[in-house]
């Protein structure tokens, strides 16, 4: 099976510089500011750092590549990049769908919460004022209509950029939005350092510590800790790269394009560790179960700029602005697999199919934030994540795997990995990972995940 020529009229990035922005904001997201610092500190801090960096350049790399072939190759959307073949696989395409559509839905509920304390801190931070930070947040979540609102307006900002496209939209705001994010980033981690006890943070991410592994499980429950924040942080099984990669022109270089991608994501969660640790154990009283999830950015934090004084307001609005890009980003990204999908599966305008998408996610994205005020008697935000976290993306990976090898072919495959790539060598390992490594890691993350979310629900 040849390489499909290059559809007339169809959308692409216009610079490797563009490109790069987008796909490493599609992958920062909060998996790197508030899962990976708490996973880092709780599997062995410095040994599961060592780890996280294989697993990157084994599984994150490979599966990074594997998604910008298939997508360069197929020249496609998410549907009809898997709807080839005698027996075709459009079952992988329609995955790819749905895993965007359930994050995105509440992913959008979570960009409304940073939205609000964001303006909160921007108004003087009246709404902390009696220094009852759970208080202020659940208040917040348990209202159904503000806490709806806010979410609209999150999602009203992502369409904002997608309805101009990949180039004027997608491409222009990342290439603002990441480099402002690194900067801002690199801001908090000094802010963080200069924090009381801030060398107790640090050592919680980069010292080895042998007990905390045994306390949580072994080795095993490290390698699957690792693997799967590799595999959520990279953005990996989503089709969001699949998408991308059907924008990315043939004299770009497929491994060029995604070490860059896996090395800059690493360094946002790293540093994300050097601000986030520090700056917890700063305040008397904090435990490691404090350190992960929404409590960590909406409830400890406020604490942590009301214990700085009148810097702290500054502090805050950067840190928010900081969070909200990351949300953004990673938000437009996913939505963009819907966009494109019903964009060219149908006679819609680009407009027409951003307008029809948003309606949808809409109506999801406030049956999720209402989901959090007890009134549906469900936490639909917990169900859609733990369901795509622990299931959904590693099984579309593992298929993914399949599609390549069994469908395209490693022949095709590896001509379009290899374009403009000076080694030459690295089909053949690349080949090995594919066959051979990388589904064994997959398989390994989904039976823990299946395990992990039967626990859950």
């Amino acid at each position: 099976m040849s390489d499909l020529m290059e559809k007339k009229g169809r959308s692409s990035f216009g610079s490797k510089f563009g490109f790069i922005m987008a796909a490493v904001g599609s992958a920062v997201g909060l998996g790197n500011i508030w899962r990976f610092p708490y996973v880092a500190a709780k599997f062995g801090g410095g040994l599961f750092l060592l780890l996280y960096l294989v697993i990157v350049v084994v599984l994150g790399f490979t599966m990074l590549t594997l998604e910008f072939t298939i997508g360069r190759n197929r020249n496609a959307n998410v549907l009809d990049a898997f709807a080839v073949g005698k027996k075709k696989r459009s079952y992988i395409g329609w995955l790819c769908i749905l895993i965007p559509f359930l994050i995105v839905s509440y992913y959008n509920v979570i960009g409304g919460w940073i939205l609000k304390y964001l303006t909160a801190f921007i108004g003087g931070g009246k709404m902390f004022e009696d220094g009852d930070y759970a208080g202020a947040f659940g208040g917040f979540v348990g209202d159904p209509v503000w806490s709806s609102v806010f979410t609209v307006i999150f999602l009203a900002l992502c369409i904002i950029v997608l309805i101009f496209g990949v180039q004027k939209g997608i491409e222009k705001v990342s290439k603002f939005l990441m480099p402002a994010l690194f900067v801002m980033l690199v801001f908090m981690a000094i802010v963080s350092l200069t924090r009381p006890n801030a060398l107790e943070g640090l050592a919680y991410l980069f010292v080895p510590n042998f007990d905390s592994i045994a306390e949580n499980g072994g080795f095993l429950q490290m390698l699957s800790a690792a693997t799967g924040q590799a595999f959520y942080s990279l953005s990996v099984g989503m089709g969001i790269a699949v998408t991308y990669g059907s924008y990315l022109k043939k004299d770009q270089s497929i491994p060029q394009n995604a070490i860059s991608v896996c090395g800059l994501d690493t360094m946002v969660a790293i540093f994300s560790g050097v601000a986030v640790l520090p700056a917890v154990f700063s305040l008397p009283g904090i435990t490691l179960g404090d350190v992960q999830g929404a409590g960590l950015v909406f409830k400890v934090f406020p604490a942590i700029f009301a214990d700085m004084g009148v810097f702290g307001s500054i502090v805050a609005v950067i840190f928010f602005l900081l969070v909200l890009f990351a949300a953004w980003t990673s938000a437009i990204s996913l939505l963009e697999v819907l966009i494109s999908a019903l964009e060219e599966k149908t006679k819609l305008s680009r407009k027409g199919a951003t307008l029809v998408v948003a309606g949808v996610i809409l109506v999801t994205s406030v049956l999720v934030s209402v989901s959090q005020s007890g009134l549906l008697g469900v936490d639909l935000l917990d169900v859609f994540d733990s369901l795509t976290t622990y299931v959904m993306l590693p099984l579309t990976g593992l298929l993914m795997c399949f599609f390549l090898v069994k469908v395209i072919g490693m022949k095709n495959a590896k001509e379009e990995l290899l374009l403009n790539c000076k080694s030459k060598k690295l089909g053949s390992v690349w080949e090995v990972a594919i066959k051979y490594v990388v589904p064994v890691l997959i398989a390994f993350i989904l039976v823990m995940g299946i395990l992990t979310w039967a626990k859950v629900i």
